[in-house]
């Protein structure tokens, strides 16, 4: 009798055990929890400006220096998949940017040859304007219509294209680094401050500041801002500020994207992180 009350008192203690790993959780915002699942390799290079596509597969841009000098490649770690792949047909050294349009199911690329489109049967890019179209960034709202940056005479510069005529809009200039979220705002960092423009009102509004070494990358999901810039930080699209930072990142931070799960990815030197929601909870047994 005495071993199966001691049978039935291990069984109810284990039903109550959580593992130590469903625990523990690498990264917090607000009170969302989230574990790293996949890491990937970037050479010695710095991952920025990535993407994610309809299809899951993340696009980026590898920066790095070898004896040549500074190089931009562009990359595409496939759904799935656990390494990074060149994609063909691209200026080697000088692809600078990363545009996707989810109306048309497309992925840009811009260079310092052109504008390029993804061809996902061939894994190759294919260029769709002119070899001598000059520009930095390239951006793409809701709608469609394009954007890039150029900077003519050291400064940068942002432009609507519109039947192949670059149109300047003077309230951009001396950018550092821009993104469109899907209510067509826009958000930028001037001079180590965070500004958006939204679609409804004709002045910038000031979010807050953010600290920028050359690289960062603005993101979105679910109306919340996120800024990687060496540290990351974040805000409530209806807050005032200033942001918040999140603890326990792994390392200076270059890159982020979202998938349209809520996964989101995060670029330091020489690594890509993948971080999924934890939803496990943890139970503790009383006394």
């Amino acid at each position: 009798m005495k071993y199966i009350i001691l049978l039935l008192f291990i069984q109810k203690c284990v039903s109550f055990d959580v593992p130590k790993s469903a625990c523990k959780t690498d990264l917090t915002i607000d009170k969302d929890h989230y574990n790293v699942t996949k890491t990937y390799n970037v050479d010695d290079a710095y991952p920025t400006d990535a993407h994610y596509d309809s299809y899951g597969n993340l696009f980026f841009v590898e920066y790095g220096r070898n004896l040549n000098g500074y190089y931009f490649n562009i990359k595409v770690i496939k759904d799935n998949t656990t390494e990074a792949q060149n994609i063909s047909g691209l200026p080697d050294g000088e692809s600078y940017s990363i545009a996707v349009d989810r109306k048309e199911t497309k992925v840009y690329f811009g260079t310092s040859k052109g504008i390029f489109v993804y061809k996902y049967e061939s894994n190759e890019a294919t260029l769709v304007s002119s070899p001598d179209f000059k520009l930095n960034m390239i951006f793409i709202d809701k709608d469609g219509n394009k954007y890039i940056t150029d900077s003519p005479n050291d400064t940068e510069e942002l432009y609507l294209l519109a039947g192949g005529k670059k149109i300047r809009y003077r309230s951009f200039e001396a950018l550092n680094e821009m993104a469109i979220d899907e209510k067509n705002n826009f958000y930028y960092i001037k001079e180590d401050k965070l500004f958006v423009l939204k679609s409804n009102i004709s002045k910038a509004i000031f979010i807050g500041n953010v600290s920028y070494e050359g690289f960062a990358q603005i993101s979105f999901y679910e109306e919340i801002i996120y800024v990687a810039s060496e540290t990351l930080s974040y805000i409530h699209e209806n807050d005032s500020g200033p942001l918040k930072l999140v603890k326990n990142i792994p390392g200076k931070v270059t890159a982020i994207a979202f998938d349209c799960y809520g996964n989101f990815i995060l670029g330091t030197f020489g690594k890509i992180f993948k971080y999924e929601a934890n939803n496990n909870e943890c139970y503790h047994r009383k006394s």
